[in-house]
């Protein structure tokens, strides 16, 4: 076995002081960014799934003169207070074609076939469909989901005044348009998440950057060449990864049944379409190592080229103010598109706006550190001051992810319509509820990550004030207040930001009725200091322990 690789493994196996709180903390954050990337690939399969079995309904691409049939689908009736749908069929020549999916044949007319939940309530139905009993029960593979309401029935003819839509197969390979509009939801939903998820995947990485610097630094000194310490960190961060990727699949398989109850798209989903397939088992195992490998050697460039910069602490280099020029990019992309417009345009526009305000971060929070740094009126704020001014990326690499909730939620919050009982508006409240969460776990397992890997970071330069005489109760307030202050002075404007780019979209319009939009945004402010409050507080006692020795 390679050297390295071995050191590697017994570094995993034996990380040293602070090392194990570092490595569960990185494991626990790995875990969630594969339980969400599982989440949100079988998700999206989850939904082609769905309209693969009842896409043929939304079919409309057939010739009237070889059309074999026609469909005229009412979504309006209600059965017990629910939603029933009810497809009109008509037969127009004689074929063979195999049957609509989840029917035994092709409905004749005044035959009808109904779904279990439609079975259940049939009593109620059976004078208007002059039945005693459906012809048929609709199976699984007809259906959506399990909960839904749809009457098939077979007519005569259809009325052209009820513009029927011709079709050429009952087993047509078309999208439903329900589902591809919920397809586009989570495209917008996944390009919104993305960047707070990569800064999870960041901090898992970064979680014991300060100790790993300081190990490779010293290695380094004493003959490692570059190649050889940067493999040993690869080989260090390989191994977390990929069992916190394996933690994170066996929880998605856990968590499935209930993921299923979440009634997107109409009602509840069968297990099976969000069961994870083998291809994506190997694509979580594969991608989130690498994205952590990688994640951890960018922020090991500086061991790999001066370690002697690394041992004496030198500063860092001050973040260029020209950043700020890429927030103009992204609102300009969404206002020249507009809502109209194709949905890559607006996706990528999404993206450069989410990533403006990633790059942007830590130029912000050094700003903020020199403003606290020049107006410190004692030794509290001073030091959080020049903590911030001093290491602005590690300082933002923590909040980083709940910075980006404010873009999210400050986006978000110009699209919240609330009508009444249409399936769209439901869908779009649920989505809106369902990414909520997923962001806030993101957040959640990013903070908890950040406390731990922010009290390391900053062992070393407490124990020299500790040394020195500094109180460590000024050194714990500071740190607490360089941990809230990223999130207050940065946070704020960012959503405000989101909120910027959530109007460039809509043309400055509005779409959220009532007060939700006000209530998320002040949800989110409320939410950010809370978590930023927990972290500075949660990571105090990995701070004294650290900075003890």
């Amino acid at each position: 076995m390679n050297p390295m690789t071995d050191l590697g493994l017994r570094f995993v196996r034996r990380p040293g002081p602070g090392g194990r709180a570092a490595n569960l903390a990185a494991l626990g954050a790995t875990a969630v960014v594969a339980l969400l990337v599982t989440f949100l690939i079988a998700g999206s399969l989850g939904l082609s799934h769905r309209s693969e079995r009842i896409g043929w309904r939304s079919a409309d691409k057939a010739d009237p003169a070889t059309a074999i049939g026609l469909l005229n689908l009412d979504d309006d009736q209600r059965v017990d207070g629910h939603r029933l749908a009810v497809l009109d069929l008509a037969t127009l020549r004689p074929n063979e074609l195999p049957p609509p999916p989840g029917l035994e044949h092709t409905p004749k007319p005044g035959e009808v076939f109904v779904s279990p939940e439609v079975a259940k309530r049939w009593s109620s139905l059976s004078k208007r469909y002059n039945l005693d009993q459906p012809t048929g029960v609709i199976s699984d593979k007809g259906l959506s989901s399990p909960e839904e309401l749809i009457v098939i029935r077979g007519v005569q003819t259809i009325a052209a005044d009820e513009h029927p839509q011709y079709v050429s197969s009952w087993n047509e390979n078309v999208w439903d348009s329900r589902m591809l509009g919920l397809l586009i939801a989570v495209a917008f939903g996944i390009t919104l998440v993305l960047f707070p998820i990569l800064s999870l995947v960041g901090q898992a990485a970064g979680v014991a950057a300060k100790r790993r610097e300081h190990r490779l630094a010293a290695l380094r000194l004493a003959g490692a060449t570059r190649t050889q310490v940067l493999w040993l960190s690869a080989v260090e961060q390989a191994v977390l990864a990929l069992a916190g990727a394996v933690i994170g699949l066996l929880g998605y398989t856990v968590l499935s049944p209930l993921i299923a109850q979440v009634p997107l798209g109409g009602g509840r989903w069968y297990v099976g379409d969000i069961t994870v397939q083998w291809w994506t088992v190997l694509v979580v195992l594969v991608a989130v190592p690498v994205l952590s490998v990688v994640s951890a050697l960018i922020g090991l460039g500086r061991v790999s080229i001066t370690p002697l910069g690394v041992v004496r602490g030198q500063t860092r280099k001050g973040v260029s103010v020209l950043r700020i020029g890429l927030l103009v990019i992204g609102p300009v992309i969404l206002a020249y598109y507009g809502m109209r417009a194709a949905i890559l345009p607006l996706l990528i526009g999404v993206g450069f706006a989410a990533l403006a305000v990633r790059i942007i971060g830590p130029w912000a929070v050094q700003v903020v550190g020199k403003l606290m740094a020049n107006a410190a009126n004692g030794p509290v704020t001073l030091l959080a001051g020049r903590r911030l001014v001093d290491d602005p990326k590690g300082a933002f690499r923590p909040v980083a992810a709940l910075v980006l909730s404010g873009f999210v939620t400050g986006f978000i919050s110009v699209f919240m319509p609330s009508g009444e009982d249409d399936p769209s508006f439901n869908d779009m409240r649920i989505g809106v509820a369902l990414l909520l969460s997923l962001v806030f776990l993101t957040v959640a397992a990013s903070t908890a990550a950040g406390a731990v890997g922010t009290a390391l970071d900053q062992a070393a330069p407490a124990r020299a004030l500790r040394r020195s005489g500094v109180p460590l109760s000024v050194i714990e307030r500071s740190a607490r207040v360089a941990a809230v202050v990223p999130v207050v002075g940065v946070g704020l404007p960012v959503v405000g930001f989101g909120a910027l780019c959530g109007l460039a979209l809509s043309g400055g319009k509005v779409i959220t009725q009532g007060s939700s939009g006000v209530l998320l945004l002040l949800g989110q402010v409320v939410a950010g200091l809370v978590l930023a409050t927990v972290a500075g507080a949660a990571g105090a006692p990995v701070l004294r322990k650290a900075s003890a020795n």
